[in-house]
């Protein structure tokens, strides 16, 4: 097999791994399967009405980029979710406005604060709730993540809904083998011009 060949299978082997890479996905740990009642208004606009999801913790299963998507909310209290990063998203934000920052494998770093009663609930509270999977009118999303503010026995979880979607890091083999294969490539036509 030739320096060429060589180079080209290398290519291929990068772009799998790259591939792979890309479909990095979140999981939430101790789940525990919940019923959604009343979610309407404003976010079911965005994302349809949700009936059930998950509580527990999300977790990021390596190191990457999260982004977080306002989707809307419909709440009588003054709500705002806090990434780590130290950005914010606030029920002013227009539908569709994102935050983002790199995270490493472990949970998911952030904060919804109900304002109105000077309370904060931390990914894993048990007034979040998490829906795989949702297509909505501003594209997919891994997770949808309602914040129920007050509590109480309404359950709806749309007083603040973020979408979240993750992209993992390449790991730097993963793209010395791309660049080394997209170097053969480069040599591979300039010998045979």
């Amino acid at each position: 097999m030739n320096i060429y060949a060589r180079l080209i299978a290398g290519t291929l082997v990068g772009l799998m791994l790259a591939s792979a890479a890309a479909n990095a996905t979140l999981i939430v740990s101790g789940s525990s399967a919940t019923t959604v009642t009343g979610y309407d208004g404003q976010p079911a606009g965005v994302t349809g009405v949700l009936t059930s999801g998950y509580r527990g913790t999300l977790w990021a299963t390596e190191s990457g980029t999260a982004t977080f998507t306002y989707l809307g909310n419909e709440s009588g209290d003054v709500n705002r979710f806090r990434f780590d990063t130290g950005q914010f998203l606030y029920e002013s934000n227009l539908i569709g406005d994102s935050v983002s920052g790199a995270v490493g494998p472990g949970i998911v770093p952030f904060v919804f604060r109900d304002l109105t009663r000077s309370t904060s609930f931390a990914n894993g509270s048990s007034r979040i709730v998490y829906v795989p999977n949702v297509s909505t009118s501003r594209g997919l999303f891994q997770y949808v993540i309602g914040f129920n503010d007050n509590g109480g026995s309404d359950r709806d979880f749309d007083d603040f809904v973020v979408g979240v979607n993750f992209a993992s890091v390449p790991e730097p083999g993963t793209l010395a083998l791309l660049g080394l294969g997209l170097v053969g490539i480069g040599l591979s036509r300039r010998r045979r011009a």
